[in-house]
């Protein structure tokens, strides 16, 4: 009888102790919507990067069929003239990253719902006509979104990509 009341008391101390947001699953129609960038980095081996620099702005767009996704370094200037020059062009391409595509939902890991876009328009031809692999966790009005490695266009790297959004809509 001791030992039943001693392995009820146990279970019931590991039951306490998990966090009850550990067990929410993230469903597709929690990506649904408009979601505004709040950070974005990238980790190649044990080195951390801000591709856009730390100050990141910008929104993803996610509708039941299509992912959209526009970054832009916050701090970067404003050209001098409505026409770029050569160099002004080439910072422009490197403080900013848009992608579209087609996604497809599968199955709920640790680390979120994995989401797969194949990417049909994108700033830059490094990404075009691939798929970028990411797992979304949706809390409340926040989502993670972490790659298991991608492309990062500024770059050329291929990275573990993570971003957090905050709701837009």
């Amino acid at each position: 009888m001791n030992k039943v009341l001693l392995a009820t008391a146990a279970f019931a101390l590991v039951v306490a102790a998990v966090p009850s947001h550990a067990q929410q699953a993230t469903t597709k129609d929690e990506l649904i919507g408009s979601w505004k960038v709040l950070s974005l980095k990238a980790t190649t081996g044990d080195r951390v990067s801000y591709p856009l620099g730390e100050q990141v702005a910008g929104y993803v767009t996610i509708t039941p069929t299509r992912f959209w996704l526009l970054f832009v370094d916050a701090t970067r200037k404003a050209p001098a003239a409505p026409t770029l020059t050569d160099a002004e062009a080439i910072a422009m391409m490197r403080t900013q990253v848009a992608w579209t595509g087609k996604y497809t939902t599968a199955e709920q890991t640790a680390e979120g719902i994995k989401l797969t876009a194949r990417v049909d328009a994108a700033s830059s031809q490094a990404i075009f006509d691939t798929d970028r692999v990411y797992f979304a966790r949706v809390d409340g009005n926040r989502m993670m979104v972490k790659s298991p490695g991608v492309i990062v266009p500024m770059t050329g790297a291929t990275s573990v990509v993570e971003f957090e959004l905050v709701k837009a809509d």
